[in-house]
């Protein structure tokens, strides 16, 4: 009885220990990309989004606004543990795009945008944003290929990633039970 059951939390302990998966970069560092179940980075789409505010100028005033993403829910669903990849700048004060909650809005999806007095560009509520584990695995000079992986499971919802441009926002929602 006492073989089986070490044998048993043996094969447990050797499961767990398997090393995890990392994909090299690849050859397009303009895409946003998920691994898929074969181990393969496959791009998300992009869309459009659109504000009122105007990132481009400078603020003359704290506006609390939006970013909105036509229709109720994105193409692409993932699971709730799906790992993101990206590449971003590395250099002081910048950021790499960032992963927020959608809040549905009569057909479209929204996530809340700021623009703060005196500078250009606007940020997103800290309420909204998914907080991730970003994990450099690449870099050259100053661009780093890295997973943008959330500290939970996402919840189910719409999701997207967002950053400077907002031509191009990778969009995706997790559903309950979706593989």
């Amino acid at each position: 009885m006492k073989a089986a059951l070490f044998s048993f939390m043996f094969c447990i302990s050797n499961i767990e220990a398997q090393p995890e998966f990392l994909p090299t970069p690849p050859v397009d560092h303009s895409l946003i990309y998920v691994l898929d179940q074969q181990n393969k980075l496959t791009p998300l789409p992009f869309e459009t989004a659109r504000t009122p505010l105007r990132p481009e100028q400078v603020a003359k005033s704290t506006t609390a606004s939006y970013i909105e993403l036509k229709g109720e829910h994105a193409a692409t669903v993932l699971s709730p543990t799906q790992r993101i990849f990206l590449f971003t700048v590395d250099r002081g004060g910048a950021h790499p795009p960032l992963l927020v909650w959608l809040t549905p809005h009569h057909g479209a999806r929204r996530v809340t945008a700021i623009a703060q007095r005196g500078m250009a560009g606007f940020a997103i509520s800290s309420a909204e944003i998914v907080r991730p584990v970003p994990r450099g695995l690449a870099k050259n000079g100053d661009e780093v290929f890295m997973e943008l992986r959330p500290r939970v499971s996402l919840m189910p919802g719409e999701y997207a990633i967002i950053g400077n441009d907002l031509t191009r926002v990778a969009t995706f929602r997790v559903m309950a039970g979706a593989n």
